[in-house]
């Protein structure tokens, strides 16, 4: 359940530039929704997750992806949580939460239930962010291992799996994994993917816990097929390949595992979400005219209130700007310090909702 791999940890040795954010230049409003905060709660088997990354399907649909998730049909009755897969996936019909449906998905053609991404071996796999490419689905997947010391997990790399049948229902996927090439510690794919007519990018930053962003892009033809081999990075205002680990090119800004960007037309800026601090953090975003940047400050925008929770932390904020409203809906993850809480407080551990409001001043 991750409890500090999103800590925001600036290092003084890592140079990054960034501007000021223009607060003069916008109305920056949130609101709460208890509604929509119900939308994960009503399956008896899928007991909550974190994660919660994004993926417009086209035609009404989207897909969602979580990492660790609770999964088991006596949940409700006992009051307890009880299995934990390292990953699942749901499948939304209709991009307005207040009238869609949803349906989630693990491996259970097992005795016991199984990750939905899996391959054999002590590794696993916690989800990332994927695109939509014509007839296909690419999602990118962090590839973790279990450690004695630390936190007590490690990313190790990553993998992208190319999804040939996604208009089918997921239990019939066809999956190719594609195991991705050497990125110097940065997990490509653990944070936004978008695509523009040309190319694939895919954000990530350098683990473990340093966090620096990067930005790599593919041929969008390339990315169809699953050829990921040769990534081309953002250094020093040009699309280069990066052949050797050093020099160490400058990254975009310090963030976290996971965040979101998404352009947003009609500021005619990208906007990053990203959750910032440790515990009872809050939540912030940037923005830039580009894609590579430069990107400004953040500026936090809400700090979560926890009635009820104990020993509670936040992470893993994301805009999810393909879901219908008057805004931009953001999640963010909850979770417990105390792990007998986490299993009994079903209040807890469902991705959270917020509506972000940004418009230009007059």
């Amino acid at each position: 359940m991750r409890p500090i791999i999103f800590i925001l940890l600036l290092l003084p040795s890592v140079k990054v530039t960034c501007q000021p954010f223009d607060t003069g230049r916008y109305s920056i409003k949130v609101e709460i929704s208890g509604e929509a905060n119900k939308f994960f709660t009503n399956d008896p088997l899928w007991r909550g997750a974190d994660g919660a990354a994004s993926v417009d399907m086209g035609n009404g649909k989207v897909l969602w992806l979580f990492s660790d998730s609770f999964t088991g049909k006596d949940s409700l009755a006992s009051g307890k949580r009880t299995t934990m897969v390292r990953n699942s996936i749901a499948i939304q019909q209709g991009y307005d939460i207040k009238n869609a449906s949803i349906k989630f998905y693990w491996d259970r053609s097992k005795k016991k239930p199984r990750d939905f991404f899996y391959l054999p071996g002590k590794p696993w796999f916690w989800t990332g962010h994927g695109i939509h490419i014509k007839d296909k689905l690419l999602i990118f997947l962090m590839k973790e291992r279990g450690t004695k010391a630390g936190l007590g997990f490690e990313a190790i790399g990553w993998y992208a799996v190319l999804i040939l049948n996604p208009g089918e229902d997921p239990a019939a996927w066809k999956m190719k994994y594609i195991e991705g090439p050497e990125t110097f510690g940065t997990i490509a794919g653990s944070a936004a993917v978008l695509t523009d007519e040309k190319y694939l990018y895919a954000f990530g930053a350098v683990e473990p816990a340093t966090h620096e962003v990067y930005v790599l892009k593919w041929n969008l033809d390339d990315a169809y097929t699953g050829n990921l081999s040769t990534p081309l990075w953002w250094i020093n205002g040009n699309w280069k390949e990066r052949k050797s680990e050093r020099p160490v090119p400058e990254p975009l800004f310090i963030g976290a595992t996971e965040y979101s960007v998404h352009y947003d037309s009609s500021l005619k800026k990208y906007i990053q979400v990203q959750s910032f601090g440790f515990g009872e953090g809050s939540i912030g975003i940037r923005m830039a005219d580009n894609i590579t940047g430069p990107w400004t400050e953040p500026y936090m925008i809400y700090t979560p209130a926890y009635p009820g929770v104990k020993k509670t932390f936040m992470y893993s904020a994301k805009a999810h700007p393909e879901l219908a409203g008057d805004g931009i809906y953001i999640t963010y993850n909850v979770n417990s310090f105390d792990f007998g809480e986490l299993m009994t407080n079903q209040t807890i551990y469902f991705p959270q909702f917020i509506k972000l409001k940004i418009s230009k001043k007059e």
